[in-house]
């Protein structure tokens, strides 16, 4: 069988997720969400915690932010004729994503962005956790301060989300790439670009590559075993030379991800509609928590409420009485009833008429309302942000391998960074306790001073 003059075949080309996103990275941005509600009654603790994890999020959002705006402009699809392959070829050993049976393909250079997936699952998991702390925490929400810094994390995670799901919408539309080698040349699995050279594409790309495979002398020219027209574009935020190609097995997962998917018990649309729903259910208890409305749930907290269930259940049957228990205005003749079981039953029913009534059933509505969204969000959120973290972490693992081991420097650094904060946290706590008496003197003149200023302050509001 006469060989082709070079073969045509799929490969993956992708800027493999940074350090700063890695898997080390990320797990440790999980953990500290998670120490953050574990500790929040404990003060500063919590505050480095979340400091820590609001500071990764709000990179990651940022890095979203750019992502959308700066998305690399597409090059025209071009038409390029291949050497025909038979479907029953001896190449398909050394090439598992070999072209075959076609004599041209459509060419359109483009990378996907890996970071895309992991700032999705930053950003999305920091706001389905800032989010009904800010509904549920008194601790963490108890001065103004702290609800205005919560609203502003939320609102930069909630941009952020939306940032990373658009990018995360548009990198799926990103055409099949392909790389050209000579039939008696396989390539690695994967190729890393070491830069792209003008002479490289000197007119159209169906020029170039069989320019480039006529011509040994300029085929070494490359510096690779395979042509790469993916290597010839450019992402805003990398290096060129971090852009990689992949050559995946015949079926395998990689290749073919759909069929491990439809095996899962959920589906992607399924954990977006959980996400929606959470965040409806903690909007709809965020704004009933600021609205000038009295409600009879006396708090967020689910202890408070069951201790106080009693006195719950007592005042709505005492306003649901009392809007029943109208007394007759005297409007009652024996000309509109013409008996006494007449005006009996229209006793009973007249009140649920009027506008006490009306009033009263509609605060009932929306106590329990709120109750139910209450107790329905403390069960989906959690269940919403282990589903979302679940589904993402194993889209990035079939994304391909982490580019750095746990135990090179750009993995756990961050957890020793984290490690040293709250060591160095944990002793100026301590400071009033290794102070001597002078330096006790000093604060506590500093304290009067800051105490004067806040007197101060306070009769000004008056």
């Amino acid at each position: 069988m006469v060989q082709p003059l070079f073969i045509a075949q799929e490969a993956l080309c992708f800027y493999p997720i940074s350090t700063i996103y890695d898997s080390c990275p990320r797990y440790l941005f999980y953990a500290l969400l998670l120490a953050s509600c574990l500790t929040r009654w404990t003060g500063w603790l919590a505050d480095v915690f979340l400091g820590a994890a609001a500071t990764y999020a709000g990179t990651a959002a940022i890095e979203a932010f750019i992502l959308v705006s700066s998305d690399q402009i597409a090059q025209e699809p071009t038409l390029v004729s291949i050497p025909y392959v038979a479907e029953n070829s001896t190449l398909w050993g050394s090439f598992p994503q070999l072209i075959t049976q076609t004599d041209q393909i459509i060419l359109q250079p483009s990378a996907l962005e890996l970071d895309g997936d992991a700032v999705m699952a930053i950003v999305i998991t920091g706001y389905l956790v800032f989010l009904p702390l800010q509904c549920w925490s008194r601790v963490l929400t108890q001065e103004r301060a702290r609800i205005l810094l919560f609203y502003l994390w939320n609102i930069l995670m909630l941009a952020g989300s939306i940032c990373a799901l658009v990018y995360a919408a548009k990198s799926r539309e990103i055409p099949t790439q392909y790389m050209f080698c000579y039939p008696d040349v396989p390539p690695y699995q994967s190729t890393s670009n070491d830069g792209w050279e003008s002479t490289w594409r000197t007119s159209t790309w169906n020029s170039s590559i069989w320019e480039t495979f006529s011509n040994i002398t300029k085929w070494g020219e490359i510096g690779d075993i395979c042509y790469n027209p993916c290597f010839n574009t450019s992402q805003i935020l990398r290096q060129t030379t971090t852009l990689e190609s992949w050559v995946t097995e015949r079926r395998s997962e990689a290749s073919h991800g759909n069929r491990i998917w439809d095996r899962l018990i959920y589906s992607n649309r399924y954990i977006y509609s959980l996400i929606i729903l959470c965040f409806i259910l903690n909007i709809v208890l965020l704004t009933f928590k600021f609205l000038p409305y009295k409600s009879r749930i006396p708090s967020a907290q689910i202890v408070v409420i069951w201790r106080a269930k009693k006195e719950i259940w007592r005042s709505f049957k005492d306003e649901f009485k009392e809007s029943l228990s109208t007394p007759r205005n005297g409007l009652e003749t024996k000309e509109t009833y013409n008996t006494k079981n007449s005006r009996s039953c229209w006793s009973r029913i007249r009140p649920v008429f009027t506008i006490r009534f009306l009033k009263a059933f509609l605060r009932i509505i929306a106590d329990l309302g709120i109750l139910f969204g209450l107790l329905f969000s403390m069960i989906i959120s959690p269940l919403t942000i282990i589903g979302f973290v679940a589904y993402i972490e194993w889209w990035i693992h079939n994304d391909g391998p982490s580019q750095e081991n746990p135990q090179q420097v750009g993995q756990w650094s961050y957890l020793v960074s984290i490690g040293l904060l709250v060591t160095s946290a944990g002793i100026l706590t301590l400071k009033y306790r290794l102070a001597s008496a002078k330096e006790l003197d000093t604060e506590i003149e500093t304290l009067r001073a800051h105490l004067e200023k806040l007197e101060k302050r306070r009769g000004s509001l008056n």
